[in-house]
């Protein structure tokens, strides 16, 4: 057996070295827990300690939990990994039809649908499951059905869909009774407010670096904004070094911890073979000295110095994770820290597997540090270069309050804009709060979420042909086109309503209109016509405007009354007097 003395010393060492406040390891073989410690403070301000049995938010490690949860009822025969999904679940509708048809829970937990992550289109969201699978449908593919590797969350959220409507359970429950209860996972659930009283939980940070990426100390972060609904499945999950060195037997072990075979041992298996192979190459190629990874069910496996290596990490708002296991020697590693995007994670994962594995040292906090030192000063450059590569003398073409409103894009959330002061602020509704929105040029804007994703995104807003402010479009999806996000119509006030009510004539003979309303909607009648509903889109003190297709009717207002009419039509502007 490995002599684990100096580990200690080791982790203490190279936790300064990536300014990491807290990390929490366990090294397992079998049913025998050889390394269990943890090092340095889960409050940072308050100086406390970090325990064991400190929780963190465990991010994308959750995967794992839905692919069991999904082989729970393979082993039920209440679902096959290779059935089309809509055989189970027939409202689950993608936006490609052949997708849709053949789509199975395989192709789900080995991101080989071909949609891209979308994460915008869920993130922190308070939907119902339901619903969220019913938005799918406008979310566009970028490869083909099964042609290639694409981690997605939003499938992880479905499956959990897919467990509740088969088990006829929430997956949160069906989870707890099913995973936690009997392993003994205490202190594990899929919300920030722990299961048992006196628990705590990890406070999350990242790291602030100057514009050379040189660390200047740490920021805190939010904890637990995101809900059980959104990530779920995908992300949710809080649990503790304690509990993690019990799943991480159940994986290692055959499905088998201590008297408990929580899986059959075939099933187990099921979700630690291939089935995706990941894009491979570039430096992460270069540091393993390998160019072979492959994703299963919930887990990715690659080769490891003569080893087969299934592994998990997780990156949260400010929480970053590892667990992973070598199934033919029964040994595995978690490791929990409370650093957003903290590369220690993965070299105490490989420091951990040599040691256990009797293979041959290689300071794998050192050679990470060969390659994010780097990374990290092209990070810092990439926001400098973000805010200098302007072009000057390029304002915006309207006045800041004509940018606010509500857009509105299939299968998202309503993105929103606000003028605070002299400044405007953008947010996802029912998503992520409000975030400082800054000219660029011309009529692009720097969308400031450093807050939560430690990102600036460059959002480009549109003009009709009238030259309004019509449409925004928004990277959310590096790998398909900006998401185009239509301007809503705005709310008129019942008085306003009541004043533009009535008929307007024109010079034309014959050629007149009649606005009506009915429960707050306005109508339009020409001459000789049918009522058409009109969409408001301006309310000011000297105006009103609504529109039809592409005419619109701008009314002016004189002390709040209004007074005429201009009729906006393709190739035509035309006056309209009120009658009587």
């Amino acid at each position: 057996m490995n002599d684990w003395r100096d580990f200690d010393t080791y982790i203490r060492d190279a936790m300064p070295s990536w300014h990491c406040p807290g990390v929490a390891v366990a090294v397992v073989r079998g049913d025998d827990v050889l390394y269990r410690a943890a090092h340095g403070l889960r409050d940072v301000e308050n100086e406390r300690p970090l325990t064991p049995d400190t929780r963190f938010a465990m991010a994308s490690v959750t995967k794992s939990f839905t692919a069991m949860s999904v082989a729970l009822l393979v082993d039920e025969g209440k679902l096959a990994w290779d059935t089309p999904v809509r055989t189970y679940v027939p409202e689950l509708v993608l936006h490609d039809a052949y997708a849709s048809e053949h789509l199975t829970v395989r192709d789900m937990l080995s991101h080989r649908s071909g949609l891209p992550r979308h994460d915008l289109a869920a993130w922190r969201l308070e939907l119902s499951r339901a619903e969220f699978v019913k938005r799918l449908r406008h979310l566009r593919f970028s490869a083909s059905f099964r042609e290639r590797f694409q981690y997605n969350n939003l499938m992880y959220y479905a499956l959990a869909y897919v467990v509740e409507r088969v088990a006829d359970q929430r997956w949160e429950d069906f989870v707890h009774d099913r995973i936690f209860e009997p392993l003994g996972m205490t202190g594990s659930n899929f919300l920030p407010d722990p299961p048992r009283e006196g628990q705590v939980n990890a406070l999350g940070y990242r790291v602030e670096r100057d514009e050379d990426g040189r660390a200047k100390g740490l920021i805190a972060m939010a904890f637990g904004a995101h809900t059980e609904v959104s990530p779920g499945a995908a992300g949710a999950l809080f649990s503790t070094l304690d509990d993690q060195i019990r799943w991480l037997g159940v994986q290692a072990n055959g499905g088998r911890w201590g008297d408990v075979q929580l899986v059959a041992p075939e099933t187990c298996a099921q979700m630690h073979l291939p089935v995706t192979v990941q894009p491979s190459g570039g430096p992460w190629s270069e540091l393993m000295g390998n160019t072979l990874f492959t994703y299963a069910l919930g887990w990715s496996v690659e080769p490891y110095r003569g080893h087969t290596l299934v592994q998990h990490g997780g990156n949260v708002e400010g929480h970053s994770l590892m667990v992973g296991f070598v199934p033919r020697e029964r040994t595995g590693v978690v490791v929990l820290t409370n650093g957003a995007m903290m590369p220690l994670r993965d070299a105490l994962l490989y420091e951990a597997l040599d040691r256990a594995l009797g293979l041959e040292p290689r300071d794998w906090s050192a050679r990470m540090h060969g390659l994010f030192d780097e990374a990290f000063r092209g990070m810092a450059h990439g926001k400098t270069t973000e805010v200098t590569e302007r072009r000057e003398g390029a304002p915006p073409s309207h006045p800041l309050g004509d940018y606010t409103g509500t857009f509105r894009a299939d299968g998202y959330p309503d993105f929103a804009v606000r003028l605070e002061g002299e400044a405007l602020q953008a947010r996802l509704l029912d998503s992520l709060d409000w975030a400082p929105l800054q000219h660029v040029h011309y009529d692009v804007f720097a969308w400031d979420l450093t807050s939560f994703f430690d990102q600036v995104i460059r959002v480009r807003f549109e003009v009709d042909e009238h030259g309004e402010i019509d449409a925004v479009a928004l990277p959310i999806e590096p790998e398909i086109d900006d998401v185009g996000f239509r301007r809503q119509g705005v709310e008129l006030p019942s008085d306003v309503i009541e004043g533009l009510v009535g008929d307007y004539v024109t010079a034309i003979e014959g050629l007149a209109f009649s606005f009506t309303a009915v429960a707050g909607k306005v109508y339009v009648t020409a001459r000789g016509g049918i009522p058409e509903e009109v969409s408001p889109f301006l309310v000011s003190d000297d105006s009103v405007g609504v529109r039809h297709k592409r005419t619109r009717f701008v009314f002016s207002r004189v002390n709040g009354r209004i007074e005429g009419l201009t009729i906006k039509a393709p190739g035509m502007t035309l006056e309209a007097r009120r009658r009587g």
